[in-house]
């Protein structure tokens, strides 16, 4: 297992990156070795892409990106967002955040992890010769219970939210097949997942399974290193557009009750940014930054903590397993989602009733043990989220095609706002319902699947 801490030793090129950053440049060590970090991170991530199911990689990389780069930018930012900043030095924040997220990488190649994406689309082809409708299934399972929400308890809103993501993984399975109309139903559910984003001004499932089934995508299309860049280029203008006209956006449809075509309108206000450059505007560039830097909830916390709110030695976390593993029947005075009182306990701020926000796992961290307890907190969550990977990989023997539905598993626990009671919360029951949904399709086909 330990050799796995050390197998890749490119990252050495990051930190010689880091000392020329510093002595040339004269940016802070720890923000130098973090931006030469990130730029590693997400490197390896874009490599990945079409060889393996790169989720680890992405948790990385979407950590570095909103707790390294998004701080950075804000650092040295001559506008600054009235509530969206950073609360500590940088000096301080980045001595934190930098080896917190590196622990956590460390962590995460305690396990072996690697995946063959070729193998696994070996099997997915062989189990479609049999049974070729099984795609269509699950995608009209998951274009179907969005409707069945209407006429279920409000308590079993989760399944269905993972049910309807069904839809995606049925592409998956039908971009591994010979089907001549794979690459027009794959077109067709993105188009409907961002029709529904647009019709909401909610656009986190756009962007996350856009990154989420790039990898398969790359696989089929036995896309470059070079290929695969420039669709990565083509991703960050895209969640840049995005980003930038959310704001109005919403204000248009939400505080005006704006009842026309809303993708109509969502795509106008998109080519009028970009027509008319006001994209590049000091507004439009804060509200990005805003967006993109999480680590201000982070800074917030370093600053109330321990000097108004006590560090809580583990609190947190052992709310967050009891919410996670007991039944509300066994514990009906859990600790419920959302992140809103924890946020409001540790950074000192007010939300208000509508708003939540999480504290992220690295920000709870530090509200438990400090800095050097935190960084310790974030290589064993590595270790953890190393060692689940590991055995979704050892279960594969019971379901060969069992890591094409590891993106459900981990759709809510590969993003950096969150904080652990909803990653532990949305890896258990996310898991429960795959390995229940794969058990009842093997006993209703009489397959392996």
């Amino acid at each position: 297992m330990l050799k796995n801490l050390f197998k890749d030793t490119s990252w050495l090129w990051a930190i010689l990156a880091a000392i020329l950053l510093a002595i040339i440049y004269g940016i802070n060590g720890w923000s130098a070795l973090g931006l030469s970090v990130s730029a590693y991170y997400i490197f390896k991530l874009i490599q990945n892409m079409g060889k393996s199911i790169p989720i680890i990689d992405l948790m990385t990389a979407l950590a570095a990106l909103q707790w390294v780069v998004g701080p950075f930018i804000d650092y040295h930012n001559e506008v600054t967002h009235y509530k969206y900043h950073m609360y500590v030095s940088e000096p301080e924040y980045m001595s934190y955040i930098v080896p917190a997220i590196i622990a956590f990488r460390i962590g995460t190649r305690f396990f072996n992890t690697n995946t063959n994406l070729a193998e696994i689309g070996e099997r997915v082809k062989n189990l479609l010769i049999y049974y070729p409708l099984l795609p269509y299934i699950l995608i009209g399972t998951g274009l179907l219970a969005p409707f069945l929400l209407w006429f279920t308890p409000a308590n079993l809103n989760f399944v269905f939210f993972l049910l309807a993501n069904l839809k995606y993984i049925g592409v998956i399975y039908l971009l591994f097949s010979n089907s001549p109309k794979r690459w027009i139903i794959f077109l067709i559910t993105m188009v409907l997942t961002a029709t529904a984003s647009i019709a909401s001004g909610m656009f986190h499932d756009l962007l996350l399974w856009a990154m989420l089934s790039f990898t398969f995508v790359a696989k089929e299309l036995q896309l470059s290193l070079g290929r695969k860049l420039i669709f990565a280029i083509v991703g960050i203008f895209i969640a840049i557009t995005i980003q930038s006209v959310k704001h109005q956006y919403r204000n248009i449809v939400w505080e005006q009750g704006y009842s026309g075509n809303k993708t109509a309108l969502f795509l106008g206000l998109a080519s009028k940014q970009w027509s008319t450059g006001q994209i590049a505007t000091p507004t439009s560039d804060t509200e990005i930054t805003a967006r993109l830097n999480q680590g201000w909830i982070i800074s917030a916390i370093m600053a109330h903590v321990p000097t108004h709110t006590p560090h809580v030695n583990g609190k947190t976390i052992i709310e967050a397993i009891e919410a996670s593993f007991l039944p509300r029947v066994i514990a009906p005075n859990k600790k419920g989602g959302g992140g809103r009182d924890d946020f409001v306990r540790f950074t000192g701020l007010t939300l208000n009733e509508k708003t939540a926000m999480g504290i992220s796992l690295a920000g709870e961290g530090y509200a438990n043990f400090g800095k050097l307890g935190g960084i310790f907190f974030m290589f064993f969550w590595g270790v953890f989220i190393s060692w689940s990977w590991k055995k979704l990989n050892d279960w594969s023997y019971l379901y060969p095609t069992l890591l094409i539905w590891s993106p459900i598993i981990f759709l809510q626990v590969i993003k950096a706002e969150s904080d652990l009671i909803t990653v532990l919360n949305h890896l258990i029951k996310a898991s429960v319902l795959v390995f229940g949904l794969l058990w009842f399709i093997k006993k209703f086909f009489s397959i392996r699947i």
